[in-house]
């Protein structure tokens, strides 16, 4: 807290990650990344991952935004936040995320989160990726359900990823509010890429104007 928030009668927010674990995340802002899926990438030009991507999706525009690097303490969060279900860690990137999302090129962007199936919402209680939404304040619409077998991705090896058939099915329901609209696909982490160009493809059947993808981490 700063003595400036006091005088301005700023909201105070409280924290649930202390300096030392702070130090321990990696922001991508200002390094060196691709600039199709914002992994760290020293060369011109789109990186291998999405030179594949693109190849399969020709007229797709890749703009990905990621956070932080996915390193050990990220690997730590996703462990405690997703697969053991500790809610409060929602909590920790709340102000970034609030702080992208409210940018005025973002005002009238419609936020679209990656769903969970059933079977992970009922062991969990919660869809991590709303969760995080929802600890920062930041309106969504569940225009896409999950209808595959709720095998976790983090279970198979890159190949079993890129090979995982269409998971998701859009809700009609959204479709027209989608006509023309640009939209903000979100979800924790972005590693192969499969899991948003899944949840893509679908949207890309609607009359909607860009897509573009947002993780905590690459």
């Amino acid at each position: 807290m700063r003595l400036g928030d006091l005088i301005l009668f700023k909201k105070i927010e409280s924290t649930v990650c202390c300096q030392e674990c702070r130090q321990k995340l990696v922001k991508l802002a200002g390094r060196s990344v691709c600039p199709g899926c914002c992994r760290e990438w020293l060369e011109a030009g789109l990186c291998s991952d999405c030179l594949r991507w693109q190849a399969d999706y020709p007229d797709y525009v890749f703009k990905q935004i990621a956070l932080y690097q996915y390193n050990a303490f990220l690997k730590e969060w996703i462990e405690a936040f997703k697969y053991k279900g500790d809610h409060r860690l929602a909590q920790l990137f709340k102000q970034e995320v609030r702080e992208y999302f409210n940018q005025p090129v973002h005002k009238n962007k419609i936020c679209i989160p990656i769903p969970i199936s059933q079977t992970s919402l009922e062991l969990r209680g919660f869809n991590q990726v709303e969760a995080i939404l929802q600890a920062a304040e930041i309106a969504y619409l569940p225009v896409l359900h999950h209808i595959g077998t709720g095998k976790k991705q983090s279970s198979k090896d890159r190949k079993g990823r890129m090979l995982s058939p269409q998971p998701f099915q859009l809700d009609e329901r959204y479709r027209e509010q989608l006509e023309d609209r640009d939209v903000i696909l979100v979800d924790d982490v972005y590693t192969t890429g499969r899991t948003l160009f899944h949840a893509a493809e679908l949207l890309r059947t609607t009359e909607l104007k860009t897509i573009e993808t947002f993780t905590i981490a690459r």
